[in-house]
């Protein structure tokens, strides 16, 4: 697994093919879901788990948009399993990469916070998933509603750079459904502590009009307004 996930990183090789890197991505997704498959016999030695634990977040961030894609799907995989005692640095690392100044790196990031947050709905409650979701809820409600506000002030002072708005809608959308995973079972303190600022924003994307995010020529196609606001 670890030599598949060098071929993915092409640390000893930046000139390998990106198809090849892309097939290792692959192969490494499919290697994770069988070995975290309670059901099947294919073990992963545990140095090489803690391994991949301690630095798939960081290669995530560094790969292109593809990879990335299949490497935040393997992560989710093994968070089904280990999230949160047997993995303690997901939920850290993830929150220090929000703070990138690549909205590439921050969509990824958030992407995979919300394939591993929808676990929280539509499940029987019990103590052990509170005991998850107070976890999480710790490591992460103050530092979304920080980038939640900071992306909102961007989209403002972006409002005529298509380029600039487009991935930090995308990334104000998943926020949306992440907070949606969070308050699902029930509201938390802290959301409705700042219960103001999220609707205050809420309410004004509901409203909000920009004709550079409106593709003519896709009537039957969300785009990115439409999106966020459905997430909302």
């Amino acid at each position: 697994s670890l030599i598949v996930l060098n071929l993915v990183a092409a640390t000893y090789n930046a000139a390998i093919d990106p198809a090849v890197r892309q097939t290792a991505a692959v192969h490494f997704k499919n290697t994770v879901k069988k070995a975290w498959d309670p059901e099947d016999d294919l073990l992963i030695a545990e140095h090489d788990i803690l391994t991949i634990k301690q630095h798939i977040i960081q290669l995530m961030c560094t790969v292109p948009p593809q990879i990335q894609a299949l490497l935040s799907e393997s992560i989710s995989l093994i968070a089904n399993v280990d999230y949160y005692e047997k993995w303690l640095n997901l939920l850290p690392d993830l929150v220090q990469q929000m703070d990138s100044t690549d909205l590439n790196v921050v969509v990824g990031i958030l992407k995979t916070a919300n394939s591993i947050f929808k676990r929280f709905r539509f499940v029987q409650r019990s103590d052990e998933l509170y005991k998850i979701i107070i976890y999480t809820l710790n490591g992460i409600q103050e530092p979304l509603l920080k980038i939640f506000k900071k992306l909102g002030q961007e989209v403002q002072t972006s409002s005529n750079d298509v380029n600039a708005l487009k991935p930090r809608m995308e990334a104000l959308r998943l926020i949306c459904r992440i907070f949606y995973s969070l308050n699902y079972q029930d509201l938390p303190e802290y959301f409705e502590d700042h219960m103001g600022e999220w609707m205050t924003d809420f309410a004004a994307y509901l409203q909000y009009q920009n004709p550079l995010l409106v593709d003519a020529d896709e009537e039957d196609e969300p785009g990115p307004i439409d999106k966020l606001q459905a997430a909302i």
